[in-house]
């Protein structure tokens, strides 16, 4: 019976050695293609373990929410870094071009409307048709068309929208109440705006009703194209600034600068957010990036308020808006990594990151998420209906060529050596010229 039982022992034995290696071979397959699949993952990882991205931008009042977006970059993608690099805007394009020229561009690149499409033909920005490789879920369908657009060349890519903007009427309360004026309203027209100015404006007092400075995008800008004209003629591809409509839109702004505006010498000592700040400025159109600097200052924090831009005499709208965007140098060292990241910074939830800054951000419906964080600060609901009303300005190779001599001419309308008729026809004269080299 011992023996009986101690053969049938040895035959379990033997059996279960036999399972157990068979179960071990297959083990060890599966084992060696886990550790396959694993090392080519830690490859990729171990590629992007010791990467630090350069991300450029010269938005300092910016620099919380960028970093807001890195922060939640981070969350997720441990193994890359990204440090930012802020330089003033007077030096951002020199740097930049130096750095293009040089080969050494940061990897993440802020681009501007006024420079991207040199930057384009000189095959310096990286196309990002690709993006949806790193992000499956990304689509430039979900940014406003009109910002995307501005960064989009023969079908393709080369800028993921970042922000959107538009200009508004900021207001000194305390300035309208001493006053017992009204403050403006979503129905001001251009009759309102002057009548008002005249009512606020003391002189003597040093008390100004409206702050007409020399600014294309925050300021004149804007009331040429309610009227119907603009800077350029973009189906013809020429100077806008001859059209009468352009015309009659600047005499009215000059005049309110000769009537109810600070001298140009005062202008000229101090910009216009630190005018307004002092409290001595009624009235001013300011981009709304910028309210980050009154809601900082205790001085104005609690006197201003803000109302849409008023309409033209035919009660048309429109407001000058310029989104930036996010591009990446087409020698980019870390290519991979600044994709990643540009996928992560461009989704939703990179923009709600950003959220509590003051730029609002170009994802669609993130725009809400901003309004809802701001709201306690100012009336963010005319913000979110004047954007419909924005008007996209189309940059072109040689857009800082063709602005100078109208950057030049605007001048002579402000310092009273030339009539604004006749400085607008000097002005296109010039840039015609200039933008006729782009069509050759």
């Amino acid at each position: 019976m011992r023996r009986k039982i101690g053969s049938i022992l040895l035959m379990i034995i033997f059996c279960i050695s036999v399972i157990g290696c068979s179960n071990n071979d297959k083990n060890s397959e599966n084992g060696a293609k886990t550790n396959s699949e694993n090392s080519g993952q830690n490859a990729e990882t171990n590629k992007l373990k010791n990467v630090t991205l350069t991300y450029a931008t010269w938005n300092e009042n910016q620099r919380d929410s960028i970093q807001a977006t890195i922060d939640g970059f981070k969350k997720i993608n441990p193994q890359i870094k990204v440090e930012i690099q802020i330089t003033p805007w007077g030096e951002y394009w020199t740097k930049l071009e130096a750095a293009a020229t040089s080969g050494n561009m940061p990897d993440i690149v802020t681009m501007h409307t006024n420079q991207v499409e040199k930057y384009i033909k000189g095959s310096v920005l990286a196309q990002l048709d690709d993006l949806n490789q790193y992000d499956e879920s990304f689509s430039y369908d979900n940014y406003d068309q009109g910002i995307t657009k501005l960064y989009t060349y023969d079908n393709k890519h080369y800028g993921i929208p970042k922000d959107k903007d538009c200009v508004m009427l900021v207001y000194n309360k305390e300035i309208f109440d001493n006053a017992g004026v009204s403050h403006p309203t979503s129905d001001w027209t251009w009759n309102d705006l002057e009548q008002t100015a005249q009512k606020l404006t003391d002189k003597g007092k040093k008390i100004y009703g409206f702050n007409a400075y020399n600014n294309d995008q925050e300021a004149w800008g804007n009331f040429l194209y309610q009227n119907g004209g603009g800077f350029i003629n973009e189906e013809k591809n020429i100077s806008d600034l001859d059209n009468p409509k352009s015309i009659e839109a600047m005499q009215f702004f000059i005049d309110l600068y000769k009537n109810f505006s600070p001298s140009k010498e005062m202008q000229a000592e101090v910009d216009p957010i630190t005018l307004f700040s002092s409290g001595i400025i009624a009235m001013e159109p300011m981009g709304n990036w910028q309210f980050s600097y009154l809601t900082d200052n205790a001085a104005i924090k609690d006197k201003f308020a803000i109302a849409p831009l008023p309409a033209a005499p035919d009660g048309k709208r429109a407001t000058i808006s310029n989104g930036l965007a996010l591009s990446v140098p087409a020698d980019c060292k870390n290519m991979e990594a600044a994709k990643i990241f540009l996928t992560y910074a461009g989704s939703e939830q990179g923009m709600k990151d950003a959220a509590s800054g003051p730029a609002i951000p170009a994802y669609n419906g993130v725009d809400k998420d901003w309004a809802e964080k701001h709201k306690d600060l100012y009336n963010t609901d005319v913000i979110l209906t004047s954007l419909p009303h924005g008007v996209q300005l189309k940059g072109s190779e040689l857009k800082t060529q063709w602005s100078s001599p109208m950057y030049e001419y605007v001048g002579k309308i402000f310092d009273g050596s030339m009539s604004v008729e006749e400085a607008f026809k000097k002005a296109s004269e010039e840039m015609n010229k200039i933008l006729a080299e782009e069509t050759k």
